[in-house]
């Protein structure tokens, strides 16, 4: 075996171990009768009690059709952004896309808290209607069914923008020309050609944020656990909350949701197979936009009108929620910057900051690294093992955060005894983010790797130079924006992640996020307003610079 060999096989043991080992965890978990790390007897009654309640079917049927009508909202959100944005002579465009980049990187966690602001029984909403119209009863209720869908709605609408951007952008605008020549309108074009050709890149931006859907957990448990309202991670989340807590059920309802996102991942993979939809040929590519004449200005009114009612209505009345004395109640004199003073002198806030920029940073280098390496002996090796490696890579996509988080908490606490220690630590932090950007990472240097001729290894090989030399002078260079945009996302994410750290952080360990959720659970609104409005504030300067670099690397 060679050396290059050697060193694949020892990646692909350590990513199936960090990969496999908490999955494993969480299925032997799940027949264990106690808690981890405790001695339990093996036994079935988890899912026993699990299946044996209604609750679960009412959870599951709750989980379901609300992750439905949601991506099927947010579908047709995003698909008109997308069109008006690539597909449209809209003045301004350019902008347009910019405005929905911000909108893409912001955290669900301030909006939310921005949207109760505004449609609680006490929000500004009803209060204006109330003084405009004179109403008695409140308009909104945003503790709702309905609550849940709007802002879930329009915040996953920019992610199936982000998604299909690229396909509607390289669709060749000749079909739809030959479609209008033949006396068809723009919107019949839109509906019988520009939609039909783009179906494969639609359908899986669709079922990515259906199962992203499936596993929403901050927005239902903010707007809906305190009415009432459970999906199936808050009913987990529930029972682990609960004295003592219900790890059996916990854990056999994990095992049967990870059952259920691999089904329709599996069928995802089957809709799309064997399906071709070219659009590039050899015969010359066009790109010219559909005219639209007069109406190009309401499409524009129309994409800055979904940016003021997703980014600028609720960031602006977040941002005063955090100068309020009382959250969201309105008194003489209700404005003060002690609540800024309070929670930017509190030791609590400023722990989190550094562990948050310490995870962040870690996660994201190391992960995009190691992801570099993974993507070139998939791609660019002729090792044996490159598709073991390829797929195990890919298992973190269809494993939803609480569950990953379920998993890591049973193997770094009940497993092995030699990983107990890491429990509580931003390492094991760092880990559980470096494993969940694993899919992402990958597949993004996979798309850059693909591009290179084997011709430059093979050039700088002959003229003496090493592997290490090589890759770092030659392949490293060509493959950077494809690394530094891949980074950029996932230390967003890390960033703006609450489930996945749920059950694993202590006292020591928090992150922004984590703060956040504690000093709203605490009723401490005031400071968790403050504390949104700062991950907010990151979100936007990331999403700008991340803008600024692709338009500078796109200039090249």
């Amino acid at each position: 075996m060679t050396r290059g060999h050697s060193i694949a096989t020892v990646v692909l043991v350590v990513i199936a171990f960090l990969v496999i080992y908490p999955i494993f965890m969480l299925l032997f978990g799940s027949f264990k009768g106690g808690p981890p790390g405790q001695p339990a007897p093996f036994t079935l009654h988890g899912y026993a009690t699990a299946y044996a309640s209604r609750e679960t079917y009412n959870v599951l049927f709750n989980t379901v059709w609300l992750s439905l009508v949601r991506v099927v909202l947010a579908l047709f959100m995003g698909v008109f952004l997308a069109w008006v944005v690539t597909r449209t002579d809209t003045p301004k465009r350019s902008l347009l896309e910019a405005l929905i980049w911000i909108q893409f990187f912001l955290p669900s966690l301030p909006l939310v808290m921005a949207w109760i602001l505004l449609g609680s029984e006490t929000g500004f909403l009803n209060q204006f209607l109330a003084k405009v119209f004179h109403l008695q009863n409140p308009v909104f209720d945003i503790f709702s069914y309905g609550g849940i869908i709007w802002v879930s709605t329009i915040n996953w609408a920019a992610v199936i923008f982000i998604l299909i951007t690229p396909a509607f952008r390289g669709m060749d605008a000749a079909l739809e020309e030959s479609s209008r020549m033949a006396g068809a309108n723009t919107l019949t074009t839109l509906r019988h050609i520009t939609l039909p050709v783009l179906l494969p890149s639609i359908l899986g931006a669709t079922m990515l944020v259906f199962l992203r859907l499936l596993e929403s957990f901050e927005i239902e448990l903010f707007l809906g656990y305190g009415v009432g309202i459970y999906v199936y991670t808050t009913r987990i989340w529930w029972l682990l909350g609960i004295t003592p807590a219900d790890y059996p059920q916990a854990l056999a309802m994990s095992m049967s949701f990870l059952a259920i996102v691999f089904f329709l991942i599996a069928i995802q993979w089957k809709l799309l197979a064997g399906k071709q939809f070219v659009t590039i040929t050899g015969r010359g590519f066009a790109t010219r936009p559909t005219k639209l004449g007069k109406w190009r200005y309401v499409t524009l009114g129309l994409v800055l009108l979904y940016f003021f009612i997703a980014v600028v209505l609720p960031l602006s009345v977040l941002a005063l929620g955090t100068f309020m004395r009382i959250w969201g109640v309105y008194v003489a004199d209700p404005y003060t910057l002690k609540n800024w003073a309070r929670t930017l002198a509190d030791e609590r806030f400023l722990a989190s900051l550094r562990n948050t920029m310490y995870v962040a940073l870690g996660s994201a280098t190391v992960g995009m690294i190691l992801y570099s390496i993974i993507s070139y002996i998939v791609v660019r090796s002729r090792y044996a093992g490159r598709k073991a490696l390829d797929f195990v890579s890919w298992l973190p996509w269809g494993v939803p955060g609480l569950v990953l988080a379920l998993g890591f908490m049973w193997a770094y606490v009940g497993g092995l005894p030699f990983l107990s220690s890491l429990f509580g630590t931003i390492w094991l932090l760092m880990l559980v983010f470096l494993v969940k950007g694993l899919p992402l990472g990958v597949r993004v240097m996979n798309g850059a790797m693909v591009q290179l001729g084997n011709e430059l290894e093979e050039s700088s090989r002959v003229l003496g130079a090493s592997w290490t030399y090589t890759f770092r002078r030659i392949l490293a260079p060509l493959i950077s924006p494809a690394f530094v945009s891949a980074w950029i996302i996932l230390f967003m994410l890390t960033i703006r992640d609450l489930v996945t750290v749920i059950f694993l952080y202590t006292p020591k360990s928090r992150l922004l996020s984590v703060i956040l959720y504690e000093h709203w659970m605490a009723g401490e609104y005031e400071s968790a307003t403050v504390v949104g409005m700062i991950l907010a504030a990151v979100a936007i300067v990331v999403s700008l610079v991340a803008r600024e670099y692709g338009r500078r690397v796109s200039s090249l």
